[in-house]
């Protein structure tokens, strides 16, 4: 049904999902395989996917006019017209509510304030900063970097190194991800005046250097993981390994900076960051 269809458009359904298969892994890391509790990770699901979906909602409300100039979005079901402003406004304030009482049912306090702090970042201030400032990519990338966070925060309670940890492992590793993804719609971005690269230089040398730049941070907050003693050597070291792949292939961006270099990297940071996650679950688990 064509309904069906635009609701899964309006909340990015493929995305939302990945959002909370994140969120489950970090759980999964926290618990190291110990009192899993069925109640939190349903609480942690549904708030996660609503107030995912309420994020994505509010922000094509915000971007309707813009979405209608890009290939890429001109379908989606307000510049279509097959959804209203203030349809879409209701199913936002629904979904809300909705995660709201999902997180304080079933999850801690501090999941909930963390799950909507993300909802609010991603609607209120990455969205307009968009078409503003590429400083937009690291606004974003907060909320983007929080949902193992939460994750690990519904098991614990608490923000502790492993919980930072985790936050600044996703929120370095959206800049390669994300900037490659601007490179491959730069042109579908432009149509809609968004300033998503590094620099105003469009699909330059310099912003694929950016990106390579970007990929290097990542290896000291791995390295942190072992030097923090959160895992022991036998772990880090593939870990170690699967970050410098990703990096040689940021690197071979930046030497060769095309679209098909671009989508290897996005392709690549796709299959990095849940490969890294479930090894992190294996050494949590494998210490007891």
């Amino acid at each position: 049904m064509q309904i069906l269809k635009d609701f899964g458009n309006l909340i990015k359904f493929k995305v939302n999902i990945v959002v909370v298969f994140t969120s489950i892994l970090g759980y999964f890391i926290a618990s190291k395989g110990q009192n899993v509790q069925v109640s939190e990770l349903i609480g942690l699901s549904f708030g996660g996917f609503f107030t995912t979906g309420a994020a994505h909602a509010i922000n094509q409300i915000i971007e309707r006019n813009y979405d209608a100039l890009m290939d890429r979005t001109k379908d989606r079901p307000l510049p279509s017209k097959r959804m209203s402003t203030v349809e879409v406004a209701i199913y936002a304030m629904l979904m809300t509510l909705a995660g709201y009482i999902s997180f304080s049912i079933f999850n801690n306090g501090l999941t909930l304030f963390l799950g909507m702090i993300s909802m609010l970042i991603y609607s209120f201030l990455y969205t307009p900063m968009k078409r503003i400032s590429p400083l937009a990519v690291a606004v974003g990338a907060i909320p983007g970097a929080l949902p193992p966070a939460i994750g690990y925060v519904a098991y614990t309670g608490e923000l502790d190194k492993m919980a930072i940890l985790l936050f600044m492992i996703q929120f370095v590793w959206q800049f390669p991800h994300f900037w490659s993804i601007a490179w491959l719609y730069f042109d579908d971005y432009s149509k809609g005046g968004y300033e998503l690269m590094p620099s105003k230089t469009g699909k330059s040398e310099i912003n694929a250097f950016f990106t390579f730049l970007s990929s290097l941070a990542l290896i000291p907050f791995i390295i942190m993981l072992y030097t923090l003693n959160l895992i022991n050597v036998y772990w880090i070291l593939p870990m170690i390994f699967i970050t410098f792949f990703f990096v040689y292939k940021a690197f071979r961006f930046y030497k060769r900076p095309d679209r098909f270099m671009a989508r290897n990297l996005m392709l690549s940071s796709i299959i990095y960051l849940p490969f890294l996650l479930i090894l992190l679950i294996l050494s949590m688990w494998n210490s007891l």
